[in-house]
């Protein structure tokens, strides 16, 4: 349907646009996104014409748009931008149908066009015809723009940001319509836009650039799951989905920094640590770092007089899993043994971290709020 192959552009020794090549298949809506300056309104002139690239080629239907009349072309090109571009003088009717009579349609053809459009979009054509743009609100307007683009019945309409002036809810209204005549029409929209949240709504692909290069091209469900970027993350923020909760492990919500002591040191030494740590219990592991058990102040209590090292005192009850194991069934684990946390180990038997009740509810928190 739309092809770009190899399309360069540059003002002086600034670059616009590097190497761009991308398809677009027909029926498809397709959303160029990108932070300002990026080339994706660029592009999208680039398409009827008004602008001329350096080099490479742009084919629609398979045909060369250099080899097409540029005025030719852009009657059979629908376009919206954003400041909808009515002609004041003329009615609803004669806007609707500005680009059918400039291809000599018949009387009868272009008001059957005009009644037919504006019953898509709930405005009844005895009230609106007539009407002149100044007589509408804003949101009228732009589907009044909307409608005159689709009414040559044009084989690409482009749309340049054509909602972001609206206030919230006329924008949503529109994105909804322009999406269902899409679909009923089965046209090929390429849609400019900055704002995420529209493009993951409209899109079913996504071309996301930056400085006149193609960082990324994929259906929304495909960019949220694999951003290319920490750009393209950035532009997702709160769409991105987070990580599957049944596929989360246990390292995810462990806390890491815990206080161990070898099995050979001292009881002094030991208690005088918990002291500074201000914990009643210490992780013990051997000479290679492996975990061992816990030595507790209350166990150094009862018999800590009688021994030296903490070696003798060191239990083994504390319930231990392995990075990597599924965190749902811990949590289970580390409620029903009424345990004050868990250790989490890593594949060498040394230690990674503790998982405890709050540690668990803090980074669950996190996952899901953020």
């Amino acid at each position: 349907m739309l092809r770009f192959d190899h399309v360069n552009l540059a003002y002086g020794s600034q670059t616009i646009l590097k190497d761009i090549s991308f398809e677009i298949q027909e029926g498809q809506f397709a959303v160029f996104i990108g932070p300002s300056g990026c080339g994706k309104t660029t592009t999208l002139k680039m398409i009827n014409r008004l602008i001329q690239p350096d080099s490479g080629h742009i084919y629609l239907n398979g045909r060369d748009i250099a080899s097409v009349d540029r005025y030719e072309l852009r009657r059979h090109t629908g376009y919206v931008i954003q400041q909808i571009g009515l002609f004041p003088n003329m009615t609803v009717a004669q806007n609707i149908c500005v680009v059918p009579k400039l291809l000599k349609w018949p009387k009868d053809k272009c008001s059957q066009i005009v009644h037919d459009l504006l019953d898509m979009v709930d405005m009844p054509y005895d009230r609106y015809a007539h009407k002149y743009p100044g007589e509408m609100s804003g949101g009228q307007q732009q589907r009044i723009g909307i409608l005159r683009a689709l009414a040559a019945s044009p084989p690409v309409v482009l749309m340049d940001e054509p909602f972001s002036a609206l206030d919230p809810m006329t924008r949503r209204s529109l994105q909804l319509e322009v999406k269902t005549l899409q679909q009923k029409l089965n046209k090929t929209i390429i849609f400019v836009t900055h704002d995420m949240e529209e493009a993951l709504d409209l899109a079913d692909v996504i071309i996301f650039m930056n400085q006149g290069e193609i960082v990324q091209i994929a259906p929304p469900e495909e960019m949220l799951e694999t951003p290319a970027t920490d750009q393209i993350k950035e532009f997702l923020g709160k769409h991105q989905t987070g990580p599957d909760p049944a596929s989360l492990t246990v390292d995810q919500f462990m806390r890491t920094g815990i206080i161990t002591v070898k099995e050979n040191r001292g009881v002094n030494e030991c208690v005088s640590r918990m002291q500074h740590h201000n914990v009643d219990t210490l992780l013990v592991v051997d000479q290679e770092r492996r975990y061992q058990g816990t030595v507790s102040i209350a166990d150094i209590r009862l018999t800590g007089h009688v021994v030296k090292t903490i070696g003798p005192l060191v239990r083994c009850t504390t319930p231990v899993v392995h990075v990597g194991d599924n965190a749902k069934e811990c949590f289970e684990q580390l409620i029903s043994s009424g345990f004050p946390y868990l250790v989490v180990l890593k594949e060498d038997e040394t230690v990674a971290g503790i998982v405890t009740k709050t540690s668990m509810a803090s980074a669950m928190a996190e996952q899901l709020w953020g």
